[in-house]
């Protein structure tokens, strides 16, 4: 949680690091040049000893959260991309919504059919009753194709 905090706070950390360094960096210097080495040379060892670019690095690592700044890295540049893009972004985020449509109702059917049980006491006894009105049709309509009218379903019962 430090971590996520540290980001917000990421210009304040920025500065007293730099502090610092600058405090390490200047204290070697002095010491080099105490010893008798010139001040243009004192400051390229310094600079080649500390390894300021990865020593920043390696303490940005351990302030943020690296897998989120990266993210947010990745999350910008993606954005610029589908932007540049709008064909490319919209062919995209359709193959997503039908991607994500079809998964829905599939999983919805699943789960209706397979995974959750009938709300009857005795599903196994369960039969289905089936029959073509038009067979039964003679001048008048009883129902249409699979509809079963009143008289025919209080007779079955």
């Amino acid at each position: 949680m430090i971590r996520i905090f540290n980001w917000f706070r990421r210009e304040s950390l920025e500065r007293g690091l730099d502090r610092e360094l600058q405090y390490h960096f200047d204290r070697r210097v002095a010491d080099l040049l105490a010893s008798g080495i010139p001040e243009a040379e004192a400051r390229r060892r310094v600079a080649s000893e500390i390894g300021l670019v990865h020593v920043r690095e390696e303490v940005r690592d351990v302030w943020l959260a690296r897998w989120l700044r990266d993210f947010l890295y990745d999350l910008r540049f993606s954005a610029r991309s589908f932007l540049r893009n709008p064909g490319f972004t919209a062919t995209t985020l359709l193959s997503l919504a039908l991607g994500i449509g079809a998964t829905t109702a599939i999983y919805s059917l699943v789960d209706q059919v397979i995974l959750h049980a009938l709300p009857v006491r005795e599903p196994e006894r369960l039969v289905l009753v089936d029959w073509n009105a038009d067979d039964l049709v003679t001048g008048g309509t009883i129902g249409s194709s699979n509809q079963m009218p009143y008289s025919i379903c209080r007779d079955l019962q």
